[in-house]
């Protein structure tokens, strides 16, 4: 009797080790810092910040920017004429800019609108047109 309920009890230890071996492969595989698939997270990433962006844009030249925005940006009429970061993070736009991507509005026209993105541990640019789809 004494033999089933020791080996019932190493199973179990045996178990848990596994479970927190297999968890501990998991966490370093998923971690960006220590993650084969790190460069493609930060692109991915850099990827999203612009199409966030590129919805705030849309709020912004739906509304006109009547409120909560700079000076700098509004036109004679009191409408905003482009959109950039400082009125795209503004309420109700509400873009949550993160500060390890760097932005780039190259034109902020609802016509022509162009901007760009790198995460600062990524490898690659990302460049987004006025239709808000990605270009190559």
């Amino acid at each position: 009797m004494w033999k089933k309920s020791n080996s019932i009890h190493n199973e179990q230890g045996k178990t848990a080790v596994i479970f927190f071996v297999v968890l501990a492969a998991l966490g370093f595989l998923l971690h960006p810092k220590t993650s084969p698939f790190a460069e493609h997270y930060y692109n991915f990433k850099a990827e999203s910040q612009l199409t966030q962006l590129y919805d705030s844009c849309k709020l912004v030249w739906a509304a006109g920017g009547q409120h909560n925005t700079s000076s700098a940006n509004k036109s004679k009429n009191g409408s905003v004429t482009e959109c950039d970061l400082a009125t795209a993070v503004l309420s109700p736009y509400d873009f949550l800019h993160d500060k390890s991507v760097v932005i780039e509005i190259k034109d902020g026209s609802q016509s022509g609108f162009s901007a760009t993105a790198k995460h600062k541990e990524g490898t690659q640019r990302v460049e987004i047109d006025a239709d808000g789809k990605e270009v190559s």
